[in-house]
């Protein structure tokens, strides 16, 4: 048999292995070391560096299609072709931690490989990340004090009623077109997040 020198090593004891071509011709990887053949050489270093160039993408900077800076990627997680199957994005950005915080959902966000837009210095998704729609927000109690009243025109509002009984406007309560947060009909700003609330608009009452 013929023998060829390979810079190569043996993952068990780390000495060189040799290359090693058998009389039928079969090409195997032999240490003298441990005295064994390592057939399985080739799938082991495939493997090693697949796990190196996914570890390399750990700490990459993530960007929305928009240019929003979201956080860094934890991990990636590969296929079973050694492609990249999702990568764990790590949120950094104030705003959507506050998101996820109030809709009791962990900080850290998978992201699937359709997301993914393109990969290089930085991770560039595919589309707009919003941390809304990964789950409906938590309902909120409505802290009130004494009865309520209609924001159109001040009447007290019937228990368990949808509108004002003077000018017909709806009395139900709103959520929050910036952060989903559940406000008062009569809430001109959210009191989550300080954005505008939608204006009421009354209904009028047939004669």
């Amino acid at each position: 048999m013929f023998e060829e020198e390979s810079k190569e090593r043996c993952p068990d004891c780390s000495q060189p292995l040799t290359f090693v071509r058998t009389k039928s011709h079969e090409r195997r990887w032999y240490c003298y070391s441990c005295e064994k053949y390592l057939d399985n050489f080739a799938e082991a270093a495939s493997t090693k560096e697949l796990s190196a160039r996914l570890d390399a993408l750990s700490g990459l900077q993530v960007i929305d299609s928009h240019g929003v800076i979201l956080g860094r990627v934890r991990k990636a997680i590969p296929n079973e072709h050694g492609d990249i199957k999702a990568l764990v994005m790590s949120v950094d950005k104030e705003q959507f931690k506050t998101i996820l915080d109030e809709r009791e959902l962990p900080r850290e966000v998978e992201l699937g490989h359709t997301k993914i837009g393109a990969v290089g210095d930085v991770v560039i998704l595919s589309d707009v990340f919003s941390p809304r729609a990964l789950a409906p927000p938590r309902p909120q109690p409505v802290e009130s004090i004494g009865p309520r009243a209609c924001a159109q025109c001040g009447e007290p509002v019937l228990s368990g009623a949808r509108h004002c009984i003077r000018c017909g406007a709806s009395v139900e309560l709103g959520n929050c077109p910036g952060c989903g947060t559940i406000n008062p009909l009569e809430a001109r700003f959210c009191k989550n997040c300080g954005g505008r609330m939608p204006a009421v608009q009354a209904v009028p009452l047939r004669p």
